[in-house]
């Protein structure tokens, strides 16, 4: 049993999975943004207050190093099945000119 895949299918599919987690990874961080009111510390010594503080932006920087990392791999997604979507439509089309990859290459 041969499977055939289809290469534009599978770009727009690319191309959408990736759109579909930036968008995600951007109402997350709208939302958390909204969402957010710190919290003050109140401590009855000077460490209890710098600790509380520390967890404050720890906590901070998890989330936001979070949906950085998901909106660069939907970035990369959305890069790469563009790029198949492109190639696919020259191929399609029987343009004979070379995409700027092969134009590096040839050189």
């Amino acid at each position: 049993m041969k499977m055939d895949f289809n290469p534009g299918l599978i770009g727009v599919i690319v191309l959408l999975l990736g759109l579909i987690i930036v968008l995600i990874g951007a109402y997350l961080a709208y939302e958390a943004y909204q969402t957010y009111k710190p919290i003050l510390p109140e401590g009855s010594s000077l460490n209890e207050a710098i600790t509380n503080t520390a967890y404050e932006l720890v906590n901070l920087v998890l989330k936001l190093g979070f949906l950085g990392v998901m909106v660069w791999g939907g970035s990369i997604l959305l890069k790469n099945g563009l790029n198949t979507v492109v190639e696919v439509h020259r191929i399609n089309k029987g343009s004979k000119e070379c995409s700027p990859q092969q134009k590096q290459e040839s050189q």
